[in-house]
């Protein structure tokens, strides 16, 4: 029904305008370059917004016929227009207070962390959290454990966590802070590295699930206002690079996470999607099982979906593959998760009622994905499902066409493609497909998983440094970045293009974002970000 009403009110405004009783818009953006995500229009020199929808886009002798004695007439002066940007893949996790380590790069190693642990033990108040951000290198080395951690700073909680998320190194009171227990068990899909003597306690070392629940225990001791600090930051952020709407995961449990947005009242659109624990017996489907009778607080928040996480990443070789690893001849990656679970949460989505998205970071993880929606009734019942793929660098080869025979979409992160050398050594350079997808008709959205700028994420989709081979044109990227992040939140009625009917969410870039070289386009920024019809970002540049 949502969808036909919005077909009949576009037709209804394309019919009103071609009679000329429209009422004047409210504001007409004029002699501009728009790319508008619609195949049935793909450029257009204006647009007119009444309320919060688009209700013209041509030239600008069409537009400005629209226009009225109080409408805003904004010059565009020949800039870019996009459709707002829709990041399809991010986290929100704020820290509690504490002391961040600094670092020259996002990989120290071991000696620059020692050095700058030891030098925030002395200087931060006893007690106080020290926390480091690092990388493959210091996770990856066995040596850095607990006891290291104690004897270093014995007197604050320490959390090292993985830039990319997967694997934390916490002392021994950052493991009572976190309410890790000596003996703790091993969740369902994760592991507590454990020390060689008995009794066998946990060493500080801790992956995958047994990371999760730890992070909701930390999440608790981040306070309401700075959580609203944090998220009004964020979108404060994202605004200035022409976002205006975020898919969010958060280890914030999630009632309280909806809550928060209701409060914050940002001006972009927020699809707010639960992301689960598990205990030792059992994935905790509490939060999914909730979501029907969860009330988003306003128009501009969703709630749907559930996220599980089947493998880990390449960077400590915890992806799943299909071959061994190129540096690690005998191993091939680890599956979070048993053919069978992953089965129950295919079904779980059907009987939930809910969009399932899965962590496969590896070829191994999206077959067992691919494997457990054929095996659910026919490929023709999946395509309506949406499934997503989150990353999804495996779905290659003869994947794809299974893939796309089911409809699923895959939803990638380009900044995973900027360390090409490490990523050769672990799987060679057959992996990370993204032009085979879209030739192949599989619906790609992109998303930051990382550092919010979406043009440095189009750049490096548009040059795939891991595999050159399977680079995006510029209009095939900020195609995925607009209308394929919102299909993938069945949202494409409504946003992902320049068009009539769709809401006015419109972003004016300070550059060509299609002609500009590679290196300038991280340097892209918005002048004007309109959500709703209503600007939310001024950089004043245009009048």
């Amino acid at each position: 029904m949502k969808k036909l009403l919005v077909g009949l009110y576009a037709l209804g405004l394309l019919s009103t305008a071609a009679q000329g009783q429209q009422k004047p818009a409210d504001i007409v953006l004029l002699n501009g370059k728009l790319f508008t995500a619609d195949a049935a229009r793909p450029t257009a020199q204006a647009l007119a917004i009444q309320g919060d929808r688009i209700v013209a886009v041509g030239s600008t002798a069409e537009v400005s016929k629209l226009a009225g004695p109080k409408t805003r007439r904004i010059d565009l002066q020949g800039r870019t227009v996009t459709p707002g940007f829709n990041d399809a893949h991010n986290h929100f996790s704020p820290r509690p207070p504490g002391q961040m380590l600094s670092f020259k790069s996002m990989e120290p190693s071991w000696e620059e962390t020692r050095q700058a642990l030891t030098a925030a033990a002395q200087q931060a108040p006893a007690g106080t959290w020290i926390f480091g951000s690092v990388g493959a290198t210091v996770i990856l080395n066995e040596q850095v454990n607990r006891a290291t951690l104690d004897q270093l700073a014995p007197h604050h909680p320490v959390l090292l966590q993985a830039y990319y998320g997967h694997g934390y190194i916490a002392n021994s009171l950052g493991l009572q802070k976190l309410a890790i227990q000596d003996q703790e068990p091993d969740p369902l899909g994760g592991y507590f590295e454990r020390t060689t003597t008995s009794p066998h306690q946990v060493n500080g070392r801790f992956w995958e699930y047994a990371q999760w629940a730890p992070s909701r225990v930390l999440m608790a001791q981040v306070s309401d206002s700075a959580a609203l600090a944090a998220l009004r930051q964020l979108s404060d952020e994202a605004v200035r690079f022409g976002i205006t709407s975020m898919q969010l995961f958060s280890f914030v449990p999630f009632k309280r996470f909806v809550r928060l947005l209701g409060q914050a009242q940002l001006p972009i659109r927020v699809r707010a999607i639960p992301f689960s624990t598990t205990t030792p017996q059992q994935r905790d489907l509490t939060e999914a099982r909730q979501l029907s009778k969860l009330a988003p607080p306003n128009a501009k928040v969703k709630v749907s979906g559930i996220k599980w996480v089947l493998d880990g990443t390449p960077y400590e070789r915890g992806a799943a593959l299909r071959q061994p690893y190129q540096d690690r001849s005998n191993w091939t990656g680890k599956l979070n998760f048993s053919e069978t679970e992953v089965a129950r949460m295919v079904q779980e989505s059907l009987d939930l009622n809910q969009q399932l998205l899965v962590h496969c970071a590896g070829g191994r993880s999206a077959e067992v994905v691919i494997k457990a929606l054929e095996s659910n009734g026919p490929a023709g019942r999946w395509p309506a499902r949406r499934m997503r793929i989150e990353h999804g660098d495996g779905v290659v080869a003869d994947l794809i066409p299974r893939a796309q025979a089911l409809g699923v979409i895959v939803v990638q992160n380009p900044i995973h493609f900027s360390e090409p050398q490490l990523f050769h050594q672990r799987w060679g350079t057959s992996m990370q497909s993204l032009r085979s997808l879209v030739a192949a008709g599989i619906p790609v959205a992109l998303g930051s998983d990382g550092p919010l700028n979406p043009f440095l994420n189009l750049m490096l989709a548009s040059l795939t440094p891991s595999n050159p081979s399977e680079a995006l044109t510029r209009q095939q990227a900020v195609q995925a970045y607009t209308y394929g992040s919102a299909f993938a939140e069945f949202a494409e009625t409504n946003k992902g293009r320049l068009a009539v009917g769709q809401l006015a969410d419109v972003v004016v870039l300070s550059q060509d974002i299609f002609t500009v070289p590679p290196p300038e386009l991280p340097k892209t920024t918005s002048l004007l970000t309109f959500v709703g019809g209503q600007l939310v970002y001024d950089a004043k540049v245009l009048k």
